[in-house]
């Protein structure tokens, strides 16, 4: 059931939505209260807050959650977990908490819930690892399972730290844990950088290419993309092309393991009938985490699918200079040495393609780096 005080916020939200000044990109509108105590056993408490896009885009939206204990992350569910808006749209997110007789641990819990707005890219970078910036806002709620019948329940806690939960079968917990950056800010960081690759408008039932493009040389193995239905289900994407089973608002995400890196909208057109899509076993099944570790610099990026391979070498000639104030004298010598030797490697094997671009993109680096020098 929806509070009043919800409906007064989507009234006012509706009223003034068109007037109000540009935000950040993500508003919650939370209820005032902020403390429960589970008095009885079984306890079961649902409640709602509102998520906005104050910003000027449309985004990808995920409700992160977090707890200060493992046990009290099976306790909370939320509906929907991810979902699509809009400038001005607004969505309001369910949450149940649920603690059966024995599940039921006496102790303070401290959860919070963070409506986050996926990045579109990556953060540039040059060190080792790649920063993907979301925005946030919080909801903080405090439970309280006091000792039942002047009995302690299961045990007691007295703190923790965060920990990585299991998937539970038949659920989604988005329980990721990501780091302050500074405001409303949080920074997730793996050690590459990925694009995800989707048209913006699509057709239903019909295949849309969408990949994901990973720094060149690493492997993308243990990263996910997964489609989020404008009702908020979780299809995995497990080949180069995805049928999109309705029209409406969808999100891909990059995900690796329980952590959303990147979230990008997509609109789908209507068309003809829905698809029969795998089950929420399935879903949970086909998304792993496995990181490798590597050292990456920012120039080897590049774009995939090309015909032309001398377009690689001006595209990272491109991305040096760019970023050039961000190179010391030996890394920018080494960089441009690299992609020279890219380029000769190529025209001794008389490889086809716009060698001059390619050859003029390298002799105006070596001009930047005397100047530089």
């Amino acid at each position: 059931m929806i509070s009043i005080s919800l409906i007064v916020i989507l009234l006012l939200l509706s009223a003034t939505g068109d007037a109000s000044a540009a935000g950040s990109g993500v508003k919650a509108f939370v209820p005032a209260e902020s403390f429960i105590e589970a008095n009885t056993l079984p306890y079961i408490y649902n409640g709602s807050f509102v998520v906005l896009n104050d910003g000027q885009q449309e985004g990808v939206y995920v409700i992160r959650v977090s707890v200060d204990d493992p046990v009290a992350i099976s306790w909370v569910n939320v509906t929907p977990a991810a979902f699509v808006l809009s400038p001005g749209e607004s969505k309001i997110v369910h949450f149940d908490i649920n603690i059966s007789n024995e599940q039921a641990k006496t102790g303070k819990y401290n959860i919070i819930f963070t409506p986050t707005l996926l990045p579109r890219t990556v953060e540039p970078y040059l060190d080792t690892f790649a920063q993907y910036v979301s925005i946030v806002d919080y909801y903080n709620l405090t439970l309280v399972v006091p000792p039942i019948n002047g009995f302690a329940a299961a045990g007691t806690v007295e703190g923790g730290t965060p920990v990585v939960f299991e998937d539970i079968p038949g659920r989604v917990n988005l329980v990721q844990y990501s780091r302050p950056l500074d405001g409303n800010r949080e920074v997730i960081e793996i050690d590459r950088a990925i694009r995800i690759n989707a048209p913006a408008v699509a057709t239903v039932q019909e295949p849309v290419p969408v990949s994901l493009s990973v720094f060149e040389g690493l492997s993308n193995r243990g990263i996910d993309l997964i489609a989020v239905s404008p009702q908020g289900i979780f299809y995995p994407i497990t080949s180069e092309n995805f049928t999109f089973s309705q029209d409406g608002k969808w999100g891909i995400i990059a995900a690796a393991g329980d952590q959303m890196l990147l979230g990008k909208p997509i609109t789908i057109d209507k068309g003809g009938a829905q698809l029969v899509m795998p089950g929420m076993d399935t879903i949970l099944a086909a998304i792993a985490f496995i990181l490798l570790l590597s050292i990456v610099p920012i120039w080897i990026l590049t774009r995939r699918s090309r015909t032309d391979p001398y377009q690689d070498i001006t595209f990272k000639a491109y991305v040096i200079r760019k970023y050039i104030d961000h190179f010391d004298s030996e890394k920018l010598q080494r960089a441009v040495g690299s992609i020279e030797d890219e380029y000769y490697n190529l025209v001794s094997k008389d490889a086809p393609g716009d060698r001059d671009q390619a050859r003029a993109s390298i002799d105006e680096l070596r001009t930047l780096t005397r100047l530089e020098s």
